[in-house]
């Protein structure tokens, strides 16, 4: 074991008392669907952006990110000043169409803009992503960290302790997400959420004073190139350059943040539209936190750990926390870190387990009570938990947890990013473009996945120009295609008198989604202090301080 007794019973009474929280929750059971998958309509917004963070900062982060960071520096946390950008964006343009729209799910957005065929193959993009990049990724990315804490690794039957591993975390996040919903998923995404950046605080602390200081840290700390692995600026040719950070990540930030289904599930649980936009904000404050929490950590580590080849790049974090934390502290962040990987399980759950009742469930067994619906629910939850258990073990097939899910995300959002940014801002788009431009979407970002990922296909990929052999940057060309498709087709392509009609409803105004002054006011407030706050981090982890 890599841990003491006293950090493994941290971490059990951790793992009982969110457990058991998630559990008083749910004592009071949901009576329908909608109370199930959806709060009830009644969260708070500092519930709903700690649900919102906690569900983005996952095994995808702390695992995979700080991972990267251990490789290519701090840029690996660009992600997430793109991310908090990104969740300014779903306040501010997003959320009250998605509200006004009394939606279920958000591709239930694309049937009202335009038609059920539309609605079902997002829905469908939204469960592969989730399935593949947000449940499966974190029971891979819990066994591992798991494994790795009780050297379980390094045994005879290793491979027999991973599966139990993944069992076992599928098992305590699948609890508390079946009994209770989203409601004590929310909940206890609150409490994850504090452990969680409290522990990354404290191990940024701590791994600077084990180096020796903050000269030791951030001045003498260079790549190979001789840059600063504390510079957020990269060449425009680099895998994590200034230009694929503002094309292909900035596509991928606007699908993820501002479409999928795990994301808007809560700002959709919201009790005001108030409490939705300060919500998406609070999330964004959190994100930009997380630069220093989790991808700070992994530059510290690839510097603590220079010269060494004891570690995996996907063990960084977990390697850093073992080495510098002080027992019960160390305890309590690794508890923390299992939870994040709980929190992604359960969140993925239950917008999984909404996308499949209402988006196709619901259509099939269209005379459906309430509760029928969350039975149905409940019995797809289980099913997909097994199936997300048995696909995780494959993810060690990649180099890297990350560029696992930056395969997946990249070529499944160009075409659904193209149709929801039309469907909102341009009124001439038709139901047949969106249609087609999906399917568009779909087949190139199916052949761009193999052609960058395939051994098959390695010598057709050497053919390609270096720059776009990098997924970040292959992304945004299938989307210019998606977009001159939507655009062509709606202009000169076949228009039927729906398609009009149709581009009404988006904009019409609910009377009831209306905030106050004061409440204008707090988030005008907010909304310009986060702007400040990623300028700032921009220009401190910039060539101006960090040369």
């Amino acid at each position: 074991m890599k841990i003491s007794v006293f950090d493994s019973l941290v971490i059990l009474v951790y793992f009982i008392a969110i457990i058991g929280l998630g559990l008083w929750i749910s004592r009071r059971q949901a009576k329908g669907g909608r109370e199930f998958f959806l709060a009830g309509g009644a969260m708070k917004w500092p519930f709903i952006g700690a649900s919102l963070f906690a569900t983005n900062i996952s095994s995808q982060q702390f695992v995979g990110q700080a991972g990267l960071a251990f490789a290519v520096g701090i840029i690996a946390g660009g992600f997430q000043l793109v991310g908090a950008f990104c969740f300014m964006l779903l306040a501010a343009l997003f959320i009250r169409t998605y509200m006004g729209l009394k939606l279920a799910t958000s591709p239930e957005f694309f049937e009202k803009r335009y038609s059920g065929r539309c609605r079902v193959i997002v829905s469908f993009i939204n469960l592969m992503i989730i399935i593949l990049g947000n449940i499966a990724a974190a029971l891979y990315a819990g066994a591992l960290v798991l494994t790795h804490l009780l050297g379980w690794d390094e045994m005879q039957n290793a491979e027999f302790l991973y599966w139990l591993s993944i069992f076992l975390i599928g098992i305590a996040a699948g609890t508390y997400t079946l009994l209770g919903g989203l409601k004590a998923v929310i909940y206890c995404d609150f409490v994850q959420m504090t452990v969680l950046m409290l522990g990354g605080a404290m191990l940024l602390v701590f791994g600077i004073q084990e180096l020796g200081g903050f000269k030791a840290v951030f001045v003498d700390n260079v790549d190979e190139n001789g840059r600063s692995m504390w510079s957020l600026l990269r060449p425009w040719d680099h895998a994590f350059g200034w230009l694929p950070m503002l094309t292909g990540g900035l596509i991928l930030g606007i699908h993820g943040h501002c479409t999928d289904q795990d994301y808007i599930q809560r700002a959709l649980s919201a009790g005001s539209l108030y409490h939705a936009k300060m919500g998406a904000l609070f999330a964004g404050v959190l994100k930009t936190f997380a630069l220093l929490f989790i991808a700070a950590p992994g530059v510290v580590a690839a510097q603590l750990f220079q010269g060494q080849e004891i570690i995996a790049r996907d063990n960084a974090y977990v390697s850093l926390l073992t080495e510098v934390m002080p027992t019960g502290l160390l305890g309590l962040c690794l508890a923390g870190l299992l939870a994040a990987i709980m929190s992604s399980v359960d969140s993925g759950l239950c917008a999984c387990g909404s996308l499949l009742t209402y988006d196709f469930f619901a259509k099939i067994k269209k005379d459906a009570t309430e509760k029928e619906l969350l039975k149905d629910g409940r019995i797809i939850m289980v099913i997909l938990l097994v199936v997300c258990m048995l696909i995780a073990p494959f993810i060690r097939n990649f180099k890297g947890l990350f560029d696992y899910l930056l395969a997946v995300w990249a070529f499944l959002a160009p075409g659904v990013f193209v149709t929801v940014l039309f469907g909102l801002f341009y009124k001439k788009s038709t139901e047949k473009a969106a249609f087609w431009t999906l399917v568009i979407g779909i087949v190139l970002g199916l052949f761009s996945f193999c052609l960058l990922n395939l051994p098959a296909l390695e010598g057709l990929k050497s053919h390609l120009p270096l720059f776009l052999q990098n997924k970040l940057n292959l992304s945004p060309w299938v989307t210019v295609v998606c977009a001159l498709n939507m655009y062509l087709m709606s202009n000169y392509g076949y228009r039927d008198s729906g398609d009009a009609e149709r581009a009404e409803i988006v904009a019409i105004q609910d009377e009831n989604l209306v905030m106050s002054a004061e409440e204008n006011r707090k988030y005008r407030r907010f909304l310009k202090g986060l702007s400040a706050f990623i300028v700032a981090m921009v220009l401190f982890f910039s060539p101006l301080v960090f040369n």
